[in-house]
Formats: C-alpha cells, sequence, structure tokens
C-alpha cells in the first residue's frame, strides 16, 4: 500500500505557491501635476489635522483657543452647532484631514495598485468634508452672526482639498 501511495504523489505536478502580495506597487505615470497636487493634499491634509488636534485639545480644557483676528471662536465653538451629539466638530475634522491625508499618500505610491479607488474615496471625504464647512459657515454667517478664524481656515483648507481630489478624479477618469 505504501508504494502506490509514493507512486501517485510522484505523478501529481507540484503544488503552486502563490507569490506574496506586494504591499506597495511602485507608482505609476503620474504627470508632475498629479504629484504636486497630492503632495500639497499630504500638506494641507496635516495642516488641518494638526488644526483640528488643537481645537479638540481646546475643548476638552473648556477653552476655544487663541481667538485672532476676528471675534466670535468661543461663540460658535460653544454654541449648538460646535457638537454633534455632544462630540465637538473638530474631532471629525482630525479624522477627515487625516483621512484625506493618508488617501495622498495611497494615490502617490499607488498602494496595492487601488489608485483608482483611493482617488474616489479621497474625493468623496473631501466632498462630505466641503459641504460640511459649507453648512457650517453657513451657520456662523447666517444664525451666528459671529465668525471663528479656525473654522474659516479649515473651510478653506476642506476648498483647495475638494478642489484638487477634483482634478485628480477627473484625469483618472480620463485614463479609463
Amino acid at each position: 500500500m505504501g508504494g502506490a501511495t509514493s507512486a501517485r504523489r510522484k505523478d501529481r505536478p507540484a503544488a503552486r505557491t502563490l507569490p506574496e502580495p506586494a504591499e506597495w506597487v511602485p507608482p505609476g505615470p503620474l504627470a508632475g501635476w498629479q504629484r504636486a497636487i497630492a503632495f500639497a493634499a499630504i500638506a494641507l491634509a496635516v495642516i488641518g489635522a494638526g488644526l483640528s488636534a488643537y481645537l479638540v485639545y481646546e475643548n476638552l480644557q473648556g477653552q476655544s483657543g487663541v481667538c485672532a483676528v476676528v471675534h466670535g471662536c468661543q461663540e460658535v465653538q460653544q454654541s449648538r452647532y460646535g457638537k454633534i451629539a455632544g462630540v465637538p466638530v473638530s474631532i471629525p475634522g482630525v479624522i477627515g484631514y487625516s483621512l484625506i491625508g493618508l488617501f495622498a499618500a495611497g494615490y502617490l505610491w499607488n498602494f496595492r495598485g487601488l489608485r483608482q479607488q483611493i482617488v474616489s474615496l479621497a474625493f468623496l471625504t473631501a466632498l462630505f468634508g466641503f459641504l460640511f464647512s459649507m453648512y457650517l459657515t453657513y451657520v456662523e454667517a447666517r444664525v451666528l452672526e459671529a465668525w471663528c478664524i479656525y473654522c474659516i481656515v479649515s473651510a478653506s483648507l476642506m476648498t483647495a482639498l475638494f478642489a484638487g481630489w477634483i482634478a485628480l478624479l477627473a484625469a483618472e477618469i480620463r485614463q479609463r
């Protein structure tokens, strides 16, 4: 019996082993402007995440940050619009900016060959951030009639990020 089993094993081809999946796929051909926008997105996302993290810290201390240029930071941040279900809006800001920065890095290096999916996710994240920023800007102008410099800077950063991801998404769609 042992001889028949070993004869069968010798007749079968060796089992194939699958190659290990690559963690990073080398960057595909990106135009210089695409690289520039992605690097700018990383920089803007880091600034936005840092600004939001500062506001998280200040809010947890019961403060509203040092308000320069315009006066109304405390009124805006302490209003009912400054929190969602008791959570300061700066916390989702840290998360959103961090995601956009990670998406930009993944886009640059074509993480696992998922550049098309990454640009779509980044666009949607930036779209949500932009729309939410525009809503909060409307609230500042029309409801509270008070301005927060941090909110203005954050809205400007998110607008620039959204515009950049529109351009990158359009380029990806043209290449398909």
